[in-house]
């Protein structure tokens, strides 16, 4: 098993060398910047397992680092560990408002560094190598208005009736998500009070605050009002994702139409996108778009399930509309009112109406999902 890398950043060449051949002799890989723009420059190259950084350097100093690391996907979930001079409170506290996991402050002994470091290495290691971790699928959309939310709720229900752990519905649309309203539910919290204090682990019992339950599906909420939507992290988004995983079967993930960091973090994470899109051009046009992103992403195209859903009138046909994607469609839902009112009453379909034809479509598209 290859060492895990850490990257030590610290203007103080005493401190390089003392803290970084510690850390060597002890069976790490250590890899050394002397400010915030070297050490994003050897993370670029490679994502390391940990940061271990001082809070005042020049050129970009650690608060301005560990503000960049959290505001990106591929590198919010990495452990920070910041130093600081121990007079220096107002160090501290703003390392830890922006995302800092732990702090050591200066004169510290070796040994308590080496604690320090293992309890962030074993902590997100434990994290990524949970067996039991639920299966993540992401429901994402080129262009609004076609009817993805309306699927993820509905195709939750059904995984839930059939799975033995419960389902995980997270609704990542931060400014208008509606998965509260098909479901009637009124959650109390949201991923945008998700402020833990400072080296508080968010375990299950306290993550249990934001989960709103309806029958065996727990819905966790980015946010109620569009102006609070610039308080939900990519760390809250990645939190929710790791504990709703941990404890559910499957967790669905209803993405806006938009690729932000919490899309791409969620993108990242998932080991399935339910990408949807309506017959109509516009849709089909952005979905023909998106297929190309995630092919500039390197996404495997298994992981992808096209979903043609006939949400609109004076929709093409499958076949025009195959022409137009470049790809024939893996799922196909008919066109009915029958969603719409079920979501006006606030009941999914598949509970409110099961014997609608609709549901036949909807069966099969969480029976796919369940095996694949």
């Amino acid at each position: 098993m290859p060492a895990e890398d850490i990257l030590l950043v610290d203007d103080d060449r005493v401190i390089q060398k003392m803290v970084g051949g510690y850390l060597e002799r002890t069976g790490y890989k250590v890899r050394k910047a002397s400010d915030g723009i070297e050490a994003l420059h050897l993370i670029q190259e490679h994502l390391p397992d940990l940061v271990i950084t001082d809070v005042r350097m020049p050129e970009l100093n650690g608060i301005e680092l560990t503000t960049r690391l959290r505001n990106h996907h591929s590198t919010a979930r990495i452990p920070i560990l910041m130093f600081s001079d121990l007079s220096e409170a107002r160090d501290v506290l703003a390392g830890y408002a922006v995302g800092a996991d732990d702090y050591l402050p200066k004169p510290f002994e070796l040994a308590i560094l080496d604690a320090k470091v293992q309890s962030l290495l074993r902590r997100s290691a434990g994290v990524a190598a949970n067996p039991n971790r639920g299966r993540i699928i992401l429901f994402a959309h080129a262009k609004g208005g076609v009817g993805t939310t309306s699927l993820a709720v509905n195709t939750a229900v059904l995984l839930a009736a059939q799975a033995s752990r419960p389902v995980g519905l997270l609704d990542l649309d931060v400014e208008f998500g509606d998965s509260a309203v098909y479901l009637n539910v009124h959650p109390n919290q949201t991923l945008a009070d998700l402020r833990a204090a400072p080296g508080t682990i968010v375990d299950e019992a306290l993550f249990k605050g934001f989960i709103t339950e309806s029958g065996s599906v727990r819905l966790v909420v980015g946010s109620d009002l569009p102006e609070r939507a610039n308080l939900v992290t990519l760390p809250a988004v990645q939190l929710a994702i790791d504990r709703l995983s941990a404890t559910c079967g499957y967790v669905l993930i209803d993405a806006p139409a938009s690729f932000t960091e919490r899309t791409l973090t969620a993108l990242d994470t998932s080991d399935l996108i339910c990408l949807v899109t309506s017959a109509s051009l516009p849709s089909l046009k952005a979905t023909r778009g998106c297929l190309d992103l995630f092919e500039k992403l390197a996404v495997p195209a298994g992981r992808v399930r096209l979903i043609l859903n006939y949400s609109t009138t004076h929709a093409m046909d499958i076949d025009t509309a195959a022409s137009v994607l470049g790809r024939r469609p893996d799922f196909v839902v008919r066109r009915s009112d029958s969603l719409d009112r079920a979501a006006n009453s606030g009941r999914p379909l598949v509970t409110s109406d099961p014997t609608d034809p609709l549901v036949a479509d909807l069966r099969k598209l969480a029976e796919a999902l369940a095996v694949n």
